[in-house]
């Protein structure tokens, strides 16, 4: 399942990239999303191009129905990785949801707009389970776009 999403700021995205780059900005954002467990696994900078790959328990904000509930919780465990070029203002985004056999990415780009800028977000999201997969795959982006918000 393929979707894009934008997410505005209102600074610009020199701005932007450099909260990006800043490990202490993951953490505080999943704070104040009320995801718990937060870890903070790798961070790297090198150059151009920083990495940082964090852990953390979310709970689903989409409804759940019983047949996804063997494959999705109510609360997940969620390996996140968030590349960048800082130089192009480019990344990659990609999550695992622990137990789930889905791949999660989203290609970013930092888009300057008047005195803001915009993150906007290509996803591609693909899930393996035989004949619920795109039904799967329809829930984690109800729940990524909820959560943007």
């Amino acid at each position: 399942m393929k979707f894009t999403d934008s997410h505005e700021f209102d600074v610009s995205s020199d701005t932007v990239i450099k909260m990006f780059s800043d490990p202490d900005y993951f953490t505080g954002k999943y704070e104040a999303l009320g995801f718990s467990n937060i870890e903070v696994l790798e961070h790297t900078q090198d150059g151009d191009e920083f990495s940082i790959t964090v852990r953390y328990e979310a709970p689903s904000d989409a409804p759940v129905p019983g047949f996804a509930k063997k494959f999705m919780a109510e609360t997940n465990v969620v390996t996140q990785t968030d590349c960048w070029n800082v130089a192009d203002k480019t990344g990659e985004l990609t999550a695992e949801i622990k137990g789930l056999p889905a791949t999660i990415k989203a290609q970013m780009e930092l888009v300057d707009d008047g005195d803001g800028c915009s993150n906007e977000l290509s996803w591609n999201i693909s899930c393996s389970i035989p004949l619920v997969g795109g039904k799967v795959e329809k829930l984690i982006a109800q729940d990524i776009q909820s959560k943007a918000a």
